[in-house]
């Protein structure tokens, strides 16, 4: 028997901020380095602990000179912009992303020590906050686009130093929605095959459900760009004691809100070959939430907002939509029958400390340990390669060499 082909629907990456400069005209430099200041600064401020002693002691062993940092910890008020300056263009201090975020040698290392044959790559962090971050100071739309260009073709770079085993997801805003469609179509030239990730938050603009986004939608179904909704976004919660379990708690409902706009808006019934996957928000939800939905479409006055739909909730969700289930937990995987095992896409999120990885056999073992050999197949990899056109000529070699036998998850 073959050893299991595994792919990952929930990675992430992210470069060093000095390297998006690379991947946008000079004129935004000025304004990207001072963004990096602003959000370092605030990084500071807002978390206490966030140069603990321990972080110090590693720096100073990487580099042999921590004063600035022991000072950042003891006073950050009076922080150095000159010090600032030195984090974020040091890859070893505790501003850089984990070196497999940007590393390629690095990354592809991790993952195949981890059996993972390919992955679908979400954004980490960008200039200027790409939408990806409830920042304070507001940034100029123009820069906006500016970052989230720059991360895409960053991301399309790192995508073709591994060619077939990465699907990147491309940014986007909808401030312009005809900026939109034309950034969609830029990054699947660039190769970015895993689609778009539907920002959480739509800022002053309606949300998902009115018919400015159709553009969005149609360009969307007709090159074959799923829509990604990935969990990470939530209200800024403030300082308070009790923002961090504001934040934990409520952070996947955020990225749920989508679903129901594109029912309810009739978006699923005018593209049917539209895909939309939601990730990192738990896989259990989606059934009560569907049973919430029909209950409400069933009800008499409901019957005036559902004139223009032929398929029930449910149907929509088994027509065209999936659940990134990232490091799936036991609990939920009991479920997988009644959610669908043609839905689930299993994900380690690396390298969140969060997720799987790397210890991705003990949680596969956990969850998986007695499920079928077809199931298994199936969440791991089967239904991903199907979903996004991964190639099984090119993966399943990969997939044998540095894959798990079967036997290592079922034991």
């Amino acid at each position: 028997m073959s050893n299991v082909l595994i792919i990952s629907s929930d990675c992430h990456a992210g470069a060093l901020p000095a390297t998006y400069k690379e991947y946008m005209p000079s004129k935004y430099h000025e304004a990207a380095d001072g963004w990096w200041l602003r959000y370092a600064r605030e990084m500071v401020l807002r978390t206490g602990t966030f140069f603990d002693q321990e972080a110090i002691e590693d720096y100073k062993e990487k580099t042999g000179d921590a004063g600035r940092m022991q000072s950042m910890m003891e006073a950050p008020a009076a922080i150095d912009d000159d010090a600032l300056r030195l984090m974020l263009s040091d890859e070893n201090s505790v501003f850089a992303p984990r070196k497999g975020e940007w590393d390629e040698s690095v990354r592809l290392k991790d993952l195949e020590a981890d059996g993972i044959a390919a992955e679908v790559i979400f954004p980490q962090m960008a200039t200027f906050g790409a939408g990806l971050l409830q920042y304070r100071t507001p940034v100029d739309p123009e820069h906006n686009l500016a970052g989230i260009r720059s991360y895409n073709r960053w991301l399309a770079d790192l995508c073709k130093a591994s060619p077939g085993r990465r699907a990147g997801v491309a940014l986007i805003n909808v401030d312009d929605i005809e900026v939109t469609v034309s950034e969609v179509r830029d990054a699947q030239k660039m190769g970015l095959f895993g689609g778009v990730l539907l920002p959480t938050h739509t800022g002053e603009h309606p949300f998902y459900h009115h018919k400015r986004y159709e553009p969005l939608w149609a360009v969307c179904e007709d090159i074959g760009m799923p829509i990604h909704a990935h969990s990470g976004w939530s209200p800024d919660y403030g300082d308070g004691p009790a923002a961090t379990a504001m934040y934990i708690s409520e952070v996947d409902m955020w990225a749920h809100r989508p679903f129901a706009a594109l029912v309810w808006s009739g978006a699923f019934e005018r593209h049917p070959n539209l895909k939309f996957i939601l990730t990192e928000t738990g896989c259990s939800w989606i059934l009560e939430t569907l049973r919430v939905l029909e209950f409400k479409a069933d009800l008499p006055i409901f019957g005036h907002f559902t004139t223009h739909l032929t398929l029930r909730p449910s149907e929509y969700f088994q027509r065209q939509c999936y659940l990134g289930a990232s490091f799936l937990y036991p609990h939920e995987g009991e479920d997988r029958h009644r959610i669908g095992l043609d839905k689930l896409m299993w994900g380690s999120d690396y390298p969140h400390l969060e997720g799987s990885w790397p210890n991705t056999m003990d949680s596969l073992r956990a969850t998986f340990g007695n499920y079928p050999e077809s199931e298994i197949r199936t969440m791991l990899g089967g239904t991903l390669m199907e979903v996004l056109g991964f190639d099984p000529e090119l993966l399943v070699p990969i997939g044998d060499r540095i894959g798990p036998a079967l036997s290592e998850i079922t034991g």
